[in-house]
């Protein structure tokens, strides 16, 4: 099936079909139905793109805000009577894992996946959708650094220093796909021993484990930490909010990318309006909605215009390693334990 929706992906595109499929959709056809999404990327943007959509369809829109793994944990305890009719936003481990575990519903005939410009994008069509794609670095506070006389880290092992102690701030894969991804990243260059010996090393200079992605960047733009680990778009939109202390690294022996996604509950109540809401996401419309709330990723369809600034993040030459996502969506459990092992708990943020 996933080869299947790569050859016809890239059919569609070739054919032009982008344009004439967008014209089929009658966005009013369900005017007056409900929807309810759980929203796991930043709340501001999940809470645009539902007002946007409620607007332009006349659908009743709700959402809750979650974590990335939280949502995943919500819709397994769900399963059985789902409250829930769409998840949206938050990198792509916990989708992988989902669709592995049956609680995603396969949408076989979206019309807007031709609207998808790399099969990158598409991998996790038709059970998820993915909607903007980011990379993981060092988010870094250079007054601080420079107030204690030390450099930024460039690499994995530099975490590792002593001159960091009590200056880190990372995700809790416990609770957040960026942690899961993070912690993925290094299994995924190092190896499982040499990856859990690296955890332990870095834990001893970390001073929070928190709960969302986006609050590694939140802490060092509060001065609550030197040091973030996380999505480097997140410390893009600290820079466009005037922090001229924050820079960027990404790590130069290497770091992994993830591709943000969205999908339809399996057994939601209401399944034509989670098609639809779908069929928004992958438009120029809604995934240019980010940027004006300060979400500044790459966006995965033709016709979307990427944010200005996200360019300074290509012209870094990130080091990107061939990330495996099926694995880490495959292994997330086995990730979270070795890490919850590796890590002093009082620092996990409740």
């Amino acid at each position: 099936m996933k080869k299947f929706w790569s050859m016809l992906l890239a059919i569609l595109m070739a054919l032009g079909c982008v344009a004439a499929a967008a014209e089929e959709i009658d966005w009013r056809a369900l005017e007056g139905q409900e929807l309810m999404v759980y929203v796991g990327c930043d709340e501001e943007h999940g809470a645009a793109v539902c007002r946007a959509f409620e607007e332009k369809t006349g659908i009743k829109t709700s959402y809750i805000r979650l974590s990335g793994n939280d949502c995943y944990t919500r819709i397994l305890e769900e399963r059985e009577n789902p409250q829930g009719d769409v998840w949206y936003g938050g990198t792509w481990d916990p989708y992988i894992a989902a669709a592995n575990e049956g609680l995603l519903c396969p949408y076989e005939d979206c019309i807007n996946v031709a609207n998808i410009k790399s099969p990158n994008f598409a991998v996790g069509v038709p059970d998820w959708f993915g909607i903007y794609s980011g990379y993981i670095g060092f988010i870094c506070d250079m007054d601080a650094l420079a107030d204690a006389g030390v450099e930024p880290p460039t690499c994995w092992e530099d975490l590792t220093k002593d001159c960091y102690q009590g200056m880190i701030v990372m995700a809790n894969p416990g609770a957040t796909g960026t942690g899961v991804m993070c912690t993925s990243i290094l299994f995924q260059l190092y190896g499982e021993e040499k990856a859990v010996d690296l955890i332990t090393r870095i834990d001893k200079n970390v001073v929070q484990y928190v709960k969302t992605g986006s609050g590694t960047s939140n802490m060092v733009a509060l001065g609550e930490a030197a040091i973030g680990v996380g999505f480097l778009h997140t410390g893009l939109m600290y820079q466009a909010d005037g922090y001229d202390n924050i820079e960027l690294f990404a790590p130069s022996d290497g770091t992994g990318y993830e591709v943000g996604g969205t999908a339809i509950i399996q057994g939601c109540k209401n399944l034509d309006s989670a098609k639809l809401f779908i069929e928004f996401a992958l438009t120029p419309e809604c995934q240019e909605i980010g940027q004006t709330v300060g979400a500044l990723q790459f966006l995965t369809v033709e016709g979307a215009k990427d944010p200005e600034s996200a360019q300074a993040i290509l012209d870094m030459g990130v080091n990107l390693i061939d990330y495996d996502s099926s694995w880490t969506g495959a292994n997330k459990d086995h990730l979270i334990d070795c890490w919850t092992k590796a890590v002093n708990s009082d620092k996990i943020a409740e």
